[in-house]
């Protein structure tokens, strides 16, 4: 390891002016990875704690690595290829603002071109694919200054690009699957059972309540790449919460919210409307509230404010699903309680200063 941390050193000394130039970004992303960087901060604050960036994103990492290698698993090799074409373009991409500004390439684009993979279906085009990538980077990032600047979440500003663009070629309705799947899937027959996923048919009466739990909670489940199996955005959303890289509060406010929401729902009309079990084994929930909802990047800071964005979070998520035509809106809601989260923090600490002059 000493003999590639020297290369490392002096490539990167070398490539910072002149001609190679160009490579200094690359080479310097490649040193952060593989090693901390030993430099010392010139300006105050001078903060010392063990959670650093490459600690954040090496365990968002190892935490979606079993969704990813169970899908590699049930649908082929091509979600490898689409793992290594997100990172490529995304590199790419990275590399190209982070010349121009010069700039080192974050490594948060390690879990950015991750989940651009899980939130998208098997049956996407490659070509539809590499143009989210790009938008996302550029208009849910690097417009608003890069990293730890943007107010949305790159991979679901790509994603939305992609749905609002070419809705039917993004949306899951192509699926590798085996003999009998789907048999097994539903617990009786049903002539719906030709849709795309069981979100498909929220507001059918004869069937949302007809799925077998079984293959909900732990899969295959059919939908995007990421929504394979709940037990395993679960089992890695409770390792982030235990190694506190994720606030338990967000997640917790929105499946509350949810819960109680859809129980309701469920009580009043429930020949129309599917349990809070349903709701939340289904679709991407778990993916958006366990692993895109918690980018601290994009959530509140405050405590109270957590509880407030996690719980109007998950609202937003039911109305959408139950009162438009959409039938997931995970992703829609993330993205429009990112725009509040700012305000939530602003409220917040406005009734506490209020609070503080009162007591003086």
């Amino acid at each position: 390891m000493k003999f590639i941390r020297d290369l490392l050193d002096k490539s990167v000394k070398k490539t910072k002016k002149g001609k190679l130039s160009l490579l200094h970004p690359m080479l310097d992303a490649v040193d952060t990875g593989l090693f901390d960087p030993d430099n010392p901060t010139e300006n105050a604050p001078h903060i010392r704690d063990a959670n650093n960036s490459k600690r954040y994103i090496i365990s968002v990492v190892i935490a979606l690595s079993p969704v990813l290698l169970f899908s590699m698993y049930h649908y082929g090799l091509k979600v490898l290829w689409m793992l290594v074409f997100s990172y490529a373009i995304g590199g790419v991409v990275e590399s190209c603002f982070a010349w121009f500004k010069k700039e080192s390439i974050n490594e948060g684009f390690l879990v950015t071109g991750l989940l651009f993979v899980l939130i998208f279906p098997i049956n996407t085009p490659l070509w539809i694919f590499a143009i989210a990538i790009v938008f996302g980077i550029v208009f849910g990032k690097e417009v608003f200054g890069g990293v730890g600047q943007n107010p949305f979440n790159p991979a679901l500003t790509g994603r939305i690009f992609a749905v609002l663009s070419w809705p039917s070629a993004v949306s899951p309705t192509k699926y590798i699957i085996p003999d009998g799947y789907f048999d097994k899937l539903y617990l009786q027959t049903s002539d719906a059972l030709t849709t795309a996923t069981p979100l498909s048919n929220l507001n059918s009466s004869n069937l949302v309540e007809s799925f077998n739990p079984g293959f909900l909670i732990f899969g295959p489940s059919p939908g995007c790449i990421g929504e394979i199996s709940s037990f395993l955005l679960i089992i890695g959303g409770l390792y982030l919460i235990a190694t506190k890289i994720v606030n338990f509060r967000v997640p917790l406010a929105a499946l509350v919210a949810i819960s109680i929401f859809t129980g309701i729902l469920h009580y009043l009309y429930p020949a129309s409307n599917p349990s809070p079990f349903f709701h939340i084994f289904t679709g991407g929930l778990l993916l958006g509230v366990l692993f895109m909802a918690t980018d601290p990047v994009v959530c509140p800071d405050t405590t109270t404010g957590k509880w407030f964005y996690g719980f109007f979070l998950g609202i937003s998520i039911i109305l959408i699903r139950k009162f438009t035509p959409l039938p997931e809106g995970v992703m829609f809601s993330i993205l429009i309680m990112n725009i509040f989260a700012p305000l939530m923090d602003e409220g917040v600490r406005a009734v506490r200063m209020k609070k503080e002059k009162a007591y003086e």
